[in-house]
């Protein structure tokens, strides 16, 4: 059964859930960056972070398609403790324009943190003029 989203912040602030921990939805006292979340979005570092920590570097792609970067996360179906689990995500950015696909750099760290970083370049470029002579 799915509730009006209206309800579902009703549930997160009710005082009588407290006591029927039973009755809540796992989400609700979730805290933390979850599975796809944005870590930090600085635009002045042009930098994005990304918690894609369920999934193995294989598991991920990062693409560009025209201006839009597109983060896509995909693993098959996995057992865990709780039975069978098949996660997937797609997190999409408009870049400014001019950022070229060989300007954008990712790393994945150790904790599941994808970082991208993209160059913007300059928007004059000055052309060096070559005098010649002419005889």
């Amino acid at each position: 059964m799915l509730l009006p989203l209206s309800t579902l912040r009703l549930l997160r602030n009710d005082p009588f859930l407290d006591d029927c921990e039973f009755l809540k939805p796992y989400w609700v006292n979730q805290t933390g960056n979850q599975l796809g979340d944005v870590i930090r979005e600085n635009t002045s570092d042009n930098q994005i972070s990304v918690n894609v920590a369920q999934f193995k570097p294989d598991e991920i792609k990062l693409n560009i398609d025209g201006n839009q970067l597109i983060i896509e996360g995909k693993h098959e179906e996995k057992s865990d403790e709780h039975g069978l689990i098949q996660r997937h995500f797609i997190r999409k950015y408009t870049l400014p324009q001019g950022i070229q696909a060989e300007n954008v750099k990712s790393e994945l760290n150790s904790d599941g943190v994808l970082s991208i970083k993209y160059e913007q370049l300059p928007k004059t470029t000055q052309i060096p003029i070559t005098f010649v002579t002419s005889k």
